[in-house]
């Protein structure tokens, strides 16, 4: 059996970074990846749709193997549902959107790069409703700082205690109806921001800036926005201490008989043989879900799971429709370059941020973003009527001034209820047993949907916009990719499956990196917390490693 110092189980944000920081603290690390391997300048294209055979919208009935959010564009770096599937009640659908690739999400993600602050490290201290963090913000703000000024955050400072303020490059630019939107927040007197991204807008530890391609969900050729290939890998290579094993899908943690991790099992992709290796410190740094589906695996009772509560308190964040119309100012105006960018118009939550929470009607928070202008896909032409040569000229007149609101991201509250379990007669192409996915909303859930869908439409009428559609939908949980929680973590051992640091509290030398040990959503995206908190737990584990406190 080949042996290292430490297996990692994944190489999106939190693998790619646990790589990189445990490569440069002497450690031999295997960092194994399921999906293949990346190479930016070979595998991202800058294409129109006229280049690609089905103008970007994919061979019929072939992308129906794929999940929601695979393109003609990015198909080859999502995950095939047919081989890897899952499953949920017929009543209660879940929407799992996944990637399997080198640096996973990380190569087509939204880039939002938001702080949590103590409203949601502390929210049960303030409304009553669950638990707090066990940690807070002054614990974890020294990692966010660490984390910035690796990867680089463009944002302006917004001087809200509800939106902590960090380490920033200048800010990407608003666009024109952008402006239109913050010019009628200040008016209605909500907060708004440029969006914060994980995207350069300068030269910043090697990189070059954004060029303003629009590519960005397709890979990113040149590595202005952060992701593992781009950004935590390349370093992480030079130490000359990492073994990458691409194509290799985990199955099991395994353990030896002083109930310390001794490595993983992993099936090789495409020949379905087994493989065993070995390592003094596992990390598990995959989804929220794929993390938890592999600690259910590995143990009768899932593995690390002597409280009962693995795979319980799913949480997603809260999403559905827009509201979608147009600017008149922008009609029949010059086609910008509209959507090469990251940016756009961010509205912080301004609910239940008093001293008496609740009081709106319903607990927790959320955020809006405002954007719009020409975009590569005018969605709204397939709602004109007519056709011919009139239908063209409305298309033109109104290209440029299409616009929307949308929900962000509104904070699900963490129920019991919702949860994760072993799939007993469904196995994914490999033999793994799939998770089956049980999640639905609540009242509180709704009622916050609700007012976001009414301060939306506010928003748009103090922008003078032309409202076109405003349907209320709630989306199915899983719809905003945000899904997080099933391994949480906690100071009680008994009500919790990690401790602060991402270590599991059965077995001190297994670590569960990512977003399975968040307490609660927040309303903020949840990658740049779930990078820090692997940022800690990095220091925790290097500092036992070497003590060796965790044999």
């Amino acid at each position: 059996m080949q042996k290292f110092d430490v297996i990692i189980a994944g190489s999106g944000a939190c693998g790619g970074w646990a790589c990189m920081a445990l490569a440069q603290n002497g450690f031999k690390v295997a960092l194994v990846e399921a999906g293949s391997h990346i190479e930016p300048f070979r595998d991202f294209h800058h294409q129109w749709p006229y280049q690609l055979p089905f103008r970007g919208a994919g061979q019929p009935g072939y992308l129906r193997r794929y999940h929601r959010g695979a393109t003609e564009y990015n198909y080859r770096i999502m995950i095939d549902d047919a081989d890897n599937p899952y499953t949920t009640p017929p009543d209660k659908p879940f929407r799992w959107l996944r990637s399997r690739v080198l640096g996973g999400r990380t190569l087509h993600w939204s880039r939002a790069s938001d702080r949590f602050s103590d409203l949601e490290f502390k929210a049960a201290s303030r409304d009553g409703y669950g638990e707090d963090w066990p940690i807070s913000y002054a614990d974890i703000a020294p990692y966010y700082d660490r984390v910035e000024r690796f990867i680089g955050v463009s944002a302006a400072p917004a001087n809200l205690p509800q939106f902590p303020d960090g380490v920033f490059l200048a800010p990407m630019p608003l666009n024109c109806a952008e402006t239109i939107f913050s010019a009628a927040a200040q008016k209605i007197g909500f907060p708004a921001t440029p969006r914060r991204v994980a995207q350069l807008t300068r030269t910043w530890n090697n990189r070059p800036p954004c060029h303003y391609c629009g590519n960005c969900v397709n890979g990113c050729d040149v590595g202005a926005m952060f992701s593992t290939v781009s950004t935590t890998l390349p370093p992480a290579l030079k130490t000359g201490n990492v073994t990458l094993l691409c194509d290799s899908v985990v199955s099991h943690v395994l353990m030896n008989k002083e109930n310390r991790a001794s490595g993983v099992r992993y099936v090789e992709r495409y020949t379905n043989r087994s493989v065993e290796i070995g390592a003094s410190v596992v990390v598990l740094a995959g989804s929220s879900l794929e993390n938890t589906r592999l600690l259910l695996n590995s143990a009768n009772g899932g593995l690390a799971n002597s409280s009962g509560v693995l795979g319980k308190y799913l949480m997603d964040q809260i999403g559905g429709a827009d509201v979608t119309g147009f600017l008149p100012p922008l009609k029949d105006t010059p086609i910008r370059n509209d959507d090469g960018k990251a940016g756009g118009l961010y509205i912080p939550n301004f609910t239940n941020i008093g001293p008496k929470p609740g009081s709106s009607g319903f607990i927790r928070g959320y955020a809006m973003s405002a954007s719009g202008g020409a975009a590569l896909f005018p969605a709204f032409a397939s709602g004109l009527a007519g056709f011919g040569s009139s239908y063209k000229k409305q298309v033109n007149l109104l290209y440029p001034a299409a616009a929307r609101v949308w929900l962000s991201g509104g904070e699900m509250l963490p129920r019991k209820d919702n949860f994760v379990e072993l799939d007993a007669n469904v196995r994914d192409k490999w033999g793994i047993p799939v998770l089956k996915i049980t999640c639905t909303h609540c009242d509180n859930d709704r009622r916050l949907y609700n007012d976001f869908f009414a301060r939306a439409q506010e928003l748009f009428r103090a922008a003078r916009g032309e409202i076109v559609d405003a349907k209320p939908y709630l989306s199915p949980p899983g719809s905003l990719i945000h899904e997080v929680g099933t391994s949480r973590m906690g100071n009680d051992a008994k009500t919790s499956v990690l401790n602060s640091f991402c270590q599991t509290h059965d077995i001190p030398n297994l670590f569960v990196f990512g977003g399975g040990c968040f307490v609660t959503t927040g309303d903020k995206h949840p990658t740049l917390t779930m990078m820090a908190l692997t940022a800690r737990g990095c220091d925790l584990l290097v500092d036992l490693a070497r003590k060796g406190d965790m044999a």
